[in-house]
């Protein structure tokens, strides 16, 4: 058995390898391909069709230009998810207690077939994009009492669609989470030993992670032996019969 010395380098691809089985193993959750679409629909869509109601009404042509409104489709729908939470917290003293914790979510989704009302400049060819990124911030955290932020929206988080952007997201948070932990358990067991003979004696399952190459190096001389056991066992067969001759020409010789 040919000894492979457990290298900085041996180590990272180990860890690097457990990580991608830990992936498979537990595939992240994937959001609907027209979730964005949907998000717009249920909060944005009457909002900024107002909006566009205003910007193209009488009252406003003498004010604002119609060549600097512009009707354009949505490609990106950019959401900032801000909500409070209980969570048991720990203090300085090591003692635990409930308490309201702050979230915050960021999302990216695409957006089809859906328009808003642009404002250009005064020379549109200044405009370089055909299309709108919108930044949209729900705020859950309850009744806003905040005079200064009327726009806010209170939304409650038992809304089916906010529901599932906190679930999925929460459920992805755990499983990439647990994919680190596991990557260190794996750096962690594997540091211990010297080389990775040792570590598949003592750990056979861990051939899992290692690349074919090395395993090859590791039992190149275990494959010679057993090939040397297999054509001894074939002697043996016939060993006595053999041996026979060459003893009684040694007698003879004497």
């Amino acid at each position: 058995m040919s000894t492979v010395r457990m290298s900085a380098n041996l180590q990272y691809d180990i860890a690097r390898e457990a990580k991608n089985t830990y992936d498979k193993a537990n595939p992240e959750r994937e959001f609907s391909s027209d979730m964005g679409n949907k998000v717009y629909d249920k909060y944005l869509k009457e909002k900024f069709e107002a909006i566009q109601t205003f910007l193209l009404s009488k009252e406003n042509v003498s004010v604002l230009q119609r060549r600097c409104v512009q009707l354009k489709p949505i490609k990106h729908l950019n959401i900032e998810l801000k909500y409070s939470d209980i969570e048991e917290q720990m203090d300085y003293d090591g003692n635990a207690a409930m308490e309201i914790v702050e979230k915050r979510m960021l999302f990216q989704f695409d957006v089809s077939n859906r328009e808003i009302i642009g404002l250009l400049s005064k020379d549109p060819s200044n405009d370089y994009h055909d299309y709108v990124n919108v930044e949209f911030t729900l705020d859950i955290t309850g009744v806003s009492t905040d005079d200064e932020d009327p726009s806010r929206d209170n939304i409650d988080l038992n809304c089916p669609l906010i529901a599932e952007l906190v679930s999925t997201r929460e459920y992805n948070d755990k499983i990439y989470d647990g994919g680190r932990e596991y990557k260190q358990k794996v750096q962690e067991t594997i540091a211990s030993f010297t080389t990775l003979n040792q570590a598949l004696k003592a750990w056979p399952a861990l051939k899992d992670f290692v690349s074919q190459s090395k395993l090859d190096k590791v039992y190149e001389k275990v494959e010679r032996k057993a090939k040397q056991q297999q054509q001894r066992e074939a002697i043996e067969v016939q060993e006595q019969e053999l041996n026979s001759v060459i003893l009684t020409a040694s007698l003879l010789g004497d």
